[in-house]
């Protein structure tokens, strides 16, 4: 066996991507076991490369198209906020202060629990149509109301 080959992680000449729409894929096919896909997720950590994922003492750096966090879904509503349920399973309340609207692409922040830093989660295709039913056209532009705070996500 080669020295210069690094045995310590599965798939020695795997290449790992998250792809935009948050689907993890090895080697070009997607990664469908609930456990892997989990795992992944709540395993991701900055690195030298971009991102790697660590699991025990076996780490492998992947490619990441977009974000590393992905809304999956939304729950509550204008009144009292909102919750994103997050590709990693977690729940964290919705901080209207970081949403950013570009057409097609919705993002807030959320907390990296690995790093404790923030980091951009870009709202999938339910939770994107969710908030942005929500969503008013105004003199201003388009705006929507939450918790009584109103935040204009583009302007005319």
């Amino acid at each position: 066996m080669s020295a210069n080959v690094d045995t310590s992680f599965f798939g020695i000449h795997e290449d790992i991507i998250l792809t935009k729409e948050g689907v993890w894929l090895s080697n070009g096919e997607e990664i469908t076991h609930p456990g892997t896909v989990i795992g992944f997720s709540r395993n991701i950590y900055r690195c030298t490369e971009g991102f790697e994922i660590r699991l025990g003492l076996e780490h492998k750096v992947f490619h990441a198209e977009d974000t590393i966090y992905f809304v999956t879904r939304l729950e509550g509503n204008t009144q009292t906020g909102f919750n994103l349920r997050l590709n990693d399973g977690r729940m964290e309340k919705l901080d209207t202060g970081t949403l950013n609207y570009k057409p097609g692409r919705l993002t807030c922040k959320v907390l990296h629990p690995n790093e404790k830093t923030h980091e951009e989660a870009k709202f999938l295709t339910g939770a994107y149509y969710e908030l942005l039913k929500h969503v008013e056209k105004t003199a201003k532009g388009f705006e929507v109301t939450i918790e009584g705070k109103t935040i204009l996500l583009s302007d005319r």
